[in-house]
């Protein structure tokens, strides 16, 4: 209980509070449940309050005030969340007064954003992961030992990959791999079917490096990475349109139908996280649908992509409580190089990426610009583009490995 032991009250009024402080004096909100608050009664006390007061601008507002009276004596420790009572824990400059019989204490503190993680882990895994990519064309150049080195990269970085491509799988399901068909792989009627094989598969279906054996035949991939192509960068409606809830007219659709609308989009990949919620043993990262060449698309079908691609990366995840689901914006990572298609912008300042940048995870678009900076006479990115993809991708996906594995053993 807050102040002490209540019984009758003391003889005297002499009573005081000693030793008072706060274990931090600066932290943030979700700190207030483990902040300290101690303090001792010498000599025993017939009164006990605390008073709570937050400055707003040059004056103090009384948050709450609490007087007791009984038999205070002893040490004693609560928390600044205790003291809030049922009060949102806000940023800002707060006091707290501590009375007794013969004295006050007043401890000042403040409530500060929390700051950014700059110790999070994204080196490579300690032990070998399997991760099996979901891909057409793009992905097969990406992966390449002569493209994009994606499959060198995640070599090194100790994952043993597999993939699917054209023809894979029941029902050839990898022929389908638009924005639409992720219902069917996650949601739909066979989906059982698809991801038992998926989850199985240990066969490459494009060339590129990798381990020559499996380390664990036995074990299932633990990563799952998806990619739609460039097709699907073709997107009408609006850039701020509502996710379509209900029964979605994209389902099982290729990206050439007239459902491909900024709603209808939104609501697949809204509709496919009720299945990663259900299944946390897996880490499930979404790789954004590249841009189209400048000569494939238009203005207003560019802003909606892109449109899509920040949705994605800034509130499709918002909301959802677990870490078993990333995102990697190769859209905006496709949309700036280094002066030509030939020439890229890796490991620059300026420009759009997304990646591991000074100790924290960076999304940036400084260059303004919907379509492909990398295209090659259609949409597919040149090795140049790729191999940006490739740095920037490597250091978040083994940031968010290490995050969904910490997330999976607590």
């Amino acid at each position: 209980m807050l102040g002490g032991a209540s019984g009758a009250a003391g003889a005297g009024h002499s009573g005081k509070i000693r030793g008072a402080h706060l274990s931090k004096t600066s932290f943030a909100p979700a700190s207030a449940s483990m902040t300290k608050v101690e303090y001792r009664f010498s000599p025993a006390s017939s009164r006990f309050g605390f008073k709570l007061l937050l400055k707003s601008g040059t004056t103090w507002q009384t948050l709450r005030n609490v007087t007791r009276t009984g038999h205070f004596t002893g040490s004693h420790s609560t928390t600044v969340k205790v003291l809030f009572g049922t009060k949102p824990v806000k940023l800002g400059r707060y006091r707290l007064e501590l009375s007794a019989d013969a004295n006050r204490v007043s401890l000042p503190f403040q409530v500060v954003a929390a700051p950014p993680v700059t110790s999070a882990r994204h080196d490579r895994p300690g032990n070998t992961v399997k991760l099996i990519f979901i891909h057409h064309s793009t992905g097969e150049n990406w992966l390449s030992d002569d493209n994009g080195e994606l499959g060198i990269a995640l070599e090194n970085n100790n994952y043993f990959v597999s993939d699917t491509n054209y023809g894979w799988g029941p029902d050839s399901i990898g022929d389908k791999t638009d924005i639409g068909d992720w219902w069917l792989w996650f949601r739909g009627s066979s989906s059982h079917t698809y991801l038992n094989a998926l989850y199985t598969e240990s066969g490459q279906h494009a060339s590129y490096s990798r381990r020559a054996t499996d380390p664990d035949p036995s074990r299932e991939n633990e990563v799952i990475m998806f990619k739609s192509c460039f097709p699907n960068s073709y997107i009408s409606g609006n850039p701020s349109d509502s996710p379509k809830t209900g029964n979605n007219p994209l389902r099982g659709q290729d990206a050439g139908s007239a459902a491909m609308t900024v709603a209808n989009v939104k609501g697949i990949y809204n509709d496919i996280l009720t299945y990663f919620a259900a299944h946390q043993d897996k880490l499930f990262v979404l790789i954004v649908s590249p841009p189209l060449a400048k000569n494939a698309t238009d203005a207003v079908h560019a802003a909606n992509a892109r449109a899509i691609a920040d949705w994605l990366t800034s509130k499709w995840l918002a909301n959802y409580p677990y870490k078993n689901v990333a995102v990697f914006d190769f859209f905006n990572v496709l949309t700036s190089n280094g002066g030509s298609p030939g020439t890229n912008d890796l490991g620059k300042a300026s420009g759009n990426h997304h990646r591991w940048w000074n100790g924290a995870v960076q999304h940036s678009h400084t260059v303004a610009n919907n379509f492909s900076a990398y295209p090659t006479g259609d949409s597919h990115p040149s090795r140049a583009g790729n191999l940006k993809a490739t740095g920037e991708f490597i250091d978040l996906l083994n940031f968010y490995y290490h995050r969904w594995a910490a997330s999976s053993s607590t």
